[in-house]
């Protein structure tokens, strides 16, 4: 690939971390001469990857307020315009990053867009009605807001030259709702830092790893560790802390944002991570594997990719908190089977080698096919 080649990166918001800020970092690595674009960002709109300090170009919502900014709800409906006022005619090819509108940004017929897509707009589509349920007063103004949007989305969504998917489960997602083909490209694993400890260690607590929200169910756990008397831990920060921490009894502890090598460790010494919601891919579970850690999960989404039934983990078929129970039970029944070198084993196919395999070889076909 040629060090000279103009490269845009396009991503939804930089306002937090998780497993598509993840991949952006890692693209950045593919491509460090790369230009980095999102919708808006923190406060000062830089990134740091590897120590190395990248400028972010934004659209003008990055002149709003962060209250304003940060609450998604609040600024969703300005998002579509938002993405259009990117000028990318000067790049070679565009990359975009998107769990939203940034794969409607606009490019020049000669300038390839490859979108990376994490998930189709899921606020949108498979989890709109979940939402609007949720917001029963608003319900009316939400729905006639996503009609709308959705339509923004579907049209948005035709514009990049190919789709690459990070799951066969987004796959399906992505043909369903924008009749797109794909070709599926994992999120990178850093196998080389997520590996198991060296020397037995002490495990005497399940694990939750994520952004504390609804969707994460994570309140599933709680209720079943402390119905059980299991010890659980839960890192990430998020909007529903303040309602998960009231769930919470003597057997639960958040222990916030954590650094990577934190993060490792609580791999490496958690009895199994629990996932109790249904991931697009799922990068905790896969670093958990990594550090030769089993799973327990709800058997939908990513999941099923990632891990085998009784092999991997233990995978449950009804997202009820009673059901966790019994997946927990029989976890302890077989825990000593499962073997540390099978788990580390695959998540290997995960790992960031492939990862920039896959996507180098869809850029090189779309450069190809430009130039003929």
């Amino acid at each position: 690939m040629p060090t000279d080649l103009k490269v845009a990166l396009v991503h939804d918001e930089l306002v937090r971390r998780g497993g598509a800020e993840m991949v952006l970092e890692e693209l950045v690595r593919m491509y460090p001469q790369a230009d980095i674009y999102s919708l808006y960002a923190g406060n000062i709109p830089k990134m740091t990857v590897d120590g190395k300090t990248h400028d972010i170009y934004t659209s003008s919502l990055q002149t709003w307020p962060l209250w304003f900014r940060q609450h998604p709800g609040r600024i969703l409906p300005f998002l579509p315009q938002a993405v259009e006022q990117f000028d990318l005619s000067d790049y070679d090819i565009v990359i975009s990053s998107a769990s939203g509108f940034a794969k409607g940004i606009i490019t020049r017929s000669n300038v390839p867009h490859l979108c990376y897509c994490h998930t189709p707009t899921r606020y949108l589509w498979d989890a709109s009605h979940g939402i609007t349920k949720r917001n029963r007063y608003a319900s009316f103004a939400l729905k006639f807001m996503f009609h709308f949007l959705r339509m923004l989305d579907f049209t948005f969504a035709q514009r990049p030259d190919a789709y690459i998917a990070n799951s066969q489960y987004t796959k399906h997602k992505i043909k369903t709702y924008y009749r797109k083909d794909s070709v599926v490209v994992y999120p990178p694993v850093d196998t080389n830092f997520f590996f198991p400890a060296s020397k037995h260690t002490s495990k005497d607590y399940f694990l939750c790893v994520g952004r504390l929200t609804p969707e994460k169910k994570f309140d599933h756990a709680i209720l079943v560790a402390e119905k059980l008397g299991l010890k659980l831990v839960i890192a990430g920060t998020g909007r529903d802390k303040k309602r998960l921490e009231k769930l919470a009894g003597k057997h639960t502890h958040f222990v916030g944002a954590v650094s990577k090598e934190e993060l490792r460790e609580l791999y490496r010494n958690a009895r199994a991570l629990i996932q109790p919601g249904i991931e697009d891919f799922g990068m905790t579970a896969a670093e958990a594997l990594a550090c030769g850690t089993p799973v327990i999960a709800y058997g939908a989404g990513g999941i099923t990719e990632i891990a085998r039934n009784g092999v991997h983990g233990i995978l449950y078929p009804e997202q009820l908190p009673e059901t966790l129970a019994e997946a927990l039970r029989t976890f302890i029944r077989t825990e000593k089977t499962f073997n540390v070198s099978r788990l580390q084993q695959q998540a290997l196919q995960f790992s960031v080698d492939r990862f920039r395999e896959g996507v180098a070889k869809q850029v090189e076909h779309l450069l190809e096919v430009r130039n003929t």
